[in-house]
């Protein structure tokens, strides 16, 4: 599955949630890498890319749990940025998320990695058996 749309600036909200040491250590273990600080946004470009993330947001994902809880508190999908870029989408257990957002999650600040800024389009590569979708 291949997702488009363009970057959006976000609410800057994902920073304190991605170095949580708890995150961190589970994206680790989970997805191979530390991430950077807070996550790259993206706006859908339309309701067949909608469709697809709905889709996607069905199969189970690699969940991040709270430890000291049994809710999860994100679900995470392995994903390639623009055919170069690995990283993961990012989706927070928070009611009233937005239906065309996606976050993205990386190693590295993904904006200054692809050279993107605002209303640029970017593909998400959520193809491969680690999500379980070849």
């Amino acid at each position: 599955m291949i997702l488009h749309g363009t970057a959006i600036t976000g609410l800057g909200e994902a920073t304190a949630l991605t170095q949580l040491p708890w995150v961190v250590s589970q994206i680790e273990a989970k997805l191979g890498m530390n991430p950077y600080p807070g996550t790259f946004n993206i706006r859908l470009s339309g309701q067949g890319e909608i469709d697809q993330w709905e889709a996607l947001k069905a199969s189970p994902g690699i969940p991040l749990q709270e430890p000291t809880s049994s809710n999860c508190a994100a679900t995470c999908y392995s994903a390639r940025l623009n055919d170069e870029l690995p990283g993961a989408i990012l989706l927070p257990d928070v009611p009233g998320y937005p239906a065309d957002q996606v976050e993205v999650i990386a190693a590295v600040h993904v904006r200054a990695a692809l050279r993107l800024k605002d209303g640029d389009p970017i593909t998400i590569d959520v193809r491969g058996s680690y999500n379980g979708l070849d």
